[in-house]
């Protein structure tokens, strides 16, 4: 699925398997053939990266306080502008999140209003927005000057994953 997934367009997957052992994270990626391996971002297990040689890693919230170096990408994820805003590092890019109501957690509410984001946008240009994504809304947060849009439930609670993503690709051409 995932290889398919690379073949239809997609440039960057994060793989987030936070009660994966560093072992299974390993074993999972070795089924990921060579070539797709430098379009993958971890969000744990950082050391794989290298082993790998895959893209980057991305920090949790409880990482972003550690030292990396040396890492082709380094990306986290925030929950609001002040926090992008009080950091420090300096990111390739940043998830914003919830943009929508979440589709893959239920109850996740966004508290966000993409008019009031826009100025915020236009000074931070490194945004990618995540959460509650899909095929109605996916160009309004291209509109509103996010670097990208990020996807989870529309893409993998749908029942065909890959086609779902090519649709979503569509919508933002």
């Amino acid at each position: 699925l995932i290889t398919s997934l690379f073949e239809s367009g997609l440039k960057i997957l994060h793989v987030r398997k936070p009660t994966f052992t560093e072992d299974e994270l390993r074993n999972y990626l070795q089924e990921i053939p060579n070539k797709f391996r430098k379009k993958i971002i971890i969000h744990s297990h950082y050391k794989l990266a290298k082993e790998f040689s895959l893209k980057g890693i991305h920090l949790t919230e409880r990482n972003r306080k550690l030292k990396f170096q040396n890492f082709k990408i380094i990306s986290a994820s925030f929950h609001s502008t002040a926090e992008i805003l009080k950091s420090r590092r300096n990111y390739e890019y940043v998830f914003l999140s919830p943009m929508f109501d979440s589709i893959s957690k239920q109850g996740y509410k966004s508290n966000f209003n993409l008019e009031e984001l826009e100025s915020f946008l236009k000074r931070k240009n490194n945004v990618i927005a995540l959460g509650g994504i899909y095929s109605k809304n996916i160009k309004l947060t291209m509109q509103a000057g996010f670097k990208g849009a990020a996807v989870l439930g529309s893409v993998w609670e749908s029942r065909n994953p890959v086609k779902a993503y090519m649709g979503l690709m569509l919508k933002i051409k």
